[in-house]
């Protein structure tokens, strides 16, 4: 291969390289980077503010369709916002895990459309949403 070509090709295999798997991104076992204090202090404490969600919100699946009130009312706000347009991703992190939530606009809110958790270590979708709505303490793993 000329020199001139390498030259061309190696951004494309660095980026390549950096992209990761795209389906390790999500779900409850991937492991991060992250090492985390836990930055959603205003998430709620008791079970309270639940009840203010149709039916509870005991399951994290249940986030899907919640405006950013309930979203708030729930998880308090976020460590961390960004726009990438049309999206809205919104960033809680407790100790061992972290919840991204996309809001879209379904005409007249933001809604959740789509979620992703990862963690430091194994840890359960269930565990990792009562940790960041206070209501369970996940416990390292050794």
């Amino acid at each position: 291969m000329r020199p001139s070509r390498l030259a061309l090709l190696s951004p494309l295999l660095l980026l390549v390289a950096c992209g990761g798997n795209p389906q390790t991104a999500s779900g409850p076992h991937v492991a991060g980077g992250f090492s985390g204090t836990d930055s959603s202090a205003s998430a709620m404490k008791n079970g309270d503010q639940l009840a203010a969600i149709p039916g509870g919100l005991s399951e994290p699946a249940r986030l899907k369709g919640l405006n950013t009130v309930q979203i708030k009312s729930v998880l308090g706000r976020p460590g961390f916002t960004r726009r990438d347009a049309p999206a809205e991703i919104w960033q809680y992190r407790g100790q061992v895990c972290t919840l991204d939530l996309f809001l879209y606009d379904d005409g007249s809110h933001q809604v959740v459309a789509h979620y992703a958790m990862r963690g430091t270590q194994p840890l359960d979708e269930r565990g990792c949403f009562d940790e960041l709505t206070g209501r369970g303490r996940a416990a390292p793993m050794s």
